[in-house]
C-alpha cells in the first residue's frame, strides 16, 4: 500500500456554513472558499520530467493567481486507475484528476458519482465550440453515464495523441532505408534492419500497456471507422470476432517471432525502451506523441517521427490514440467553479504554447507557425494533423468496456509469450466483452 498523504478536505463544512448563511455551497465563476489556506491538488499520469515540469509550472502560476497552493502527484497509468476511485470514496481525492477515457475508468466513475458532469462549465467557457467533435467525443458519457461517446462531457484533455514511429534517420540512411510509404515497405525495412544487427522496434512491455498500442496499430491498418467506432462506443454488432482482430494478432505473433522486436521486452519498461532508443539501441521506437520532446532533446537532429502506413497509399489507417488523458472534477473538489478553471487554463492558448515548447502535442489542430520542418516535432505535427483533418485518427482498445485493459493486456502477454494463439486471443477478448454488455 502506498504511503500517501491524507488530504484534508472542506467540503462538508463550507456547506454547512453556506446553508446557515443562506447561500448556495457553489458560485460559479467566483471561489467560494477562503483560499489562503487552500490546497488545491491534481493528479497527472504525467512523471516524466518534461511533463511534470510543464504541469507544475502552469499549476504553479494558476495557484498563485488564484489564491491556492497548487499540489501536483504523478501517478503510473494503471496505479491512478487502481487508487483514485477508492481515493475519492474516501474524501482523499484530488480536486481534479486525469480520469482515463471510456469504459477504463470514465464511465465507471460517472455511473458511481465520482466524477462531476462538466455541461454547464462547457456551457460556461465554450469547450465545445473550440475542439473538433471527434476529439470530445471520447470525452463524452450521456447523462446517465451508460453511453459512451455522445451526450455531456465529463473530462477535458489539454493534449491530443497519437501513437506512430520514432526513427534514427542515421540507422535509416546508413542502411538505404526511406520512410515507409506502405505496410509492406514497413515490413521490408525491419526485416533489413534485423539483417543489419540492429534491433528493428525497440519495444519494451514491462508497463503492459504498450502491447496496446503496437497491436492497435497494426489493426488499425485493416479496420474500418465504422467497425472501430462501434466497437468502442458499443454501437451496432461491433465486437472481438471481427477477422481483423485475429489477423492482426497473427501479425504482431509474426514480428515476434521475426526477431523485430527487442529481446527481453517482457522485463523492460516503455521509459527504458525510450531511453535505449535515445542511446542508439535500435532503430525504430514505437511510442506515443508524449515521447516527443524528450527524444527530440536526447536524439536531437537525427530523429524522425512517422505513423503507421497503410497497405496501399489509398487505404486508410486508423491510428491509435484521440486525445490525451482528460482532466475531470471529482466529487471531493472543494470548489468545483475553480476546478473548471483550471481546467480551462491547461487548454488556454499560453499553455498550448507551453506545450508545444516543450515538445508536446497540445488539443487540436497545431498552426502552421509552430511546425519547424526537418525536426521530430515537425514530423509529429504535421502527420497529426494530417491525420485529424482525414477522420484517421483511431481509439485506445482498453476502452471499450469496464476492467478490459487488465484483459487486455493479459491476453497480449500470453499471445507475445507463445501460451495463446491468435484464436484464443480473439476468443479470450470476446467473451469477456459480451460478457460486460449483460
Amino acid at each position: 500500500m502506498l504511503d500517501r498523504r491524507y488530504l484534508l478536505k472542506r467540503t462538508g463544512a463550507l456547506a454547512a456554513a453556506a446553508a446557515i448563511a443562506g447561500v448556495p455551497a457553489i458560485s460559479r465563476g467566483v471561489s467560494s472558499v477562503s483560499a489562503q489556506d487552500t490546497e488545491f491538488d491534481v493528479w497527472t499520469t504525467y512523471t516524466d520530467p518534461i511533463r511534470t515540469d510543464l504541469m507544475e509550472t502552469i499549476g504553479g502560476a494558476f495557484g498563485d493567481a488564484n489564491g491556492v497552493k497548487f499540489a501536483h502527484r504523478g501517478w503510473q497509468l494503471e496505479e491512478l486507475g487502481n487508487t483514485l476511485p477508492r481515493s475519492v470514496d474516501s474524501n482523499q481525492g484530488p480536486d481534479v484528476s486525469q480520469v482515463n477515457n471510456g469504459e477504463s475508468l470514465a464511465g465507471p466513475m460517472a455511473r458511481a458519482g465520482q466524477i462531476l458532469t462538466l455541461k454547464d462549465f462547457d456551457a460556461e467557457y465554450g469547450w465545445s465550440t473550440r475542439f473538433a467533435p471527434s476529439l470530445l467525443a471520447r470525452c463524452s458519457f450521456t447523462a446517465d453515464g451508460k453511453t459512451f461517446g455522445e451526450g455531456e462531457l465529463w473530462g477535458l484533455p489539454a493534449e491530443s495523441e497519437v501513437v506512430g514511429f520514432y526513427y534514427n534517420k542515421k540507422k535509416f540512411s546508413d542502411n538505404g532505408i526511406a520512410i515507409p510509404a506502405t505496410f509492406a515497405e514497413l515490413e521490408a525495412a525491419l526485416g533489413t534492419l534485423k539483417s543489419a544487427g540492429e534491433t528493428p522496434i525497440v519495444f519494451g512491455n514491462l508497463d503492459k500497456w504498450p502491447a496496446i498500442h503496437i497491436y492497435g496499430a497494426i489493426q488499425g491498418t485493416n479496420t474500418t471507422r465504422e467497425y472501430l467506432d462501434g466497437l468502442i462506443y458499443r454501437r451496432g454488432d461491433a465486437d472481438f470476432t471481427d477477422p481483423s482482430i485475429t489477423a492482426s494478432a497473427a501479425k504482431l505473433a509474426e514480428w515476434k517471432e521475426a526477431g523485430y522486436l527487442l529481446d527481453g521486452f517482457d522485463g523492460i519498461s516503455a521509459d527504458d525502451a525510450q531511453a535505449l532508443f535515445i542511446g542508439g539501441g535500435g532503430a525504430i521506437l514505437m511510442q506515443g506523441s508524449w515521447a516527443a520532446g524528450a527524444i527530440r532533446d536526447g536524439l536531437g537532429g537525427d530523429s524522425g517521427f512517422f505513423l503507421m502506413p497503410a497497405a496501399s497509399t489509398d487505404v486508410k489507417v486508423l491510428h491509435v490514440g484521440g486525445v490525451g488523458i482528460p482532466y475531470s472534477i471529482t466529487k471531493n473538489a472543494d470548489d468545483p467553479a475553480l476546478a473548471a478553471k483550471f481546467i480551462d487554463t491547461l487548454v488556454s492558448e499560453d499553455s498550448f504554447s507551453k506545450f508545444i515548447d516543450a515538445g508536446q502535442l497540445p488539443l487540436g489542430t497545431v498552426s502552421e507557425d509552430k511546425i519547424t520542418a526537418d525536426t521530430v516535432t515537425g514530423d509529429l505535427y504535421t502527420a497529426w494533423n494530417a491525420a485529424l483533418a482525414d477522420d484517421a485518427i483511431g481509439h485506445y482498445l482498453d476502452w471499450a468496456a469496464p476492467q478490459f485493459y487488465d484483459v487486455l493486456t493479459g491476453a497480449l502477454q500470453e499471445l507475445l509469450g507463445g501460451k495463446a494463439t491468435p484464436d484464443e486471443f480473439a476468443a479470450k477478448l470476446q467473451e469477456f466483452y459480451a460478457a460486460s454488455f449483460s
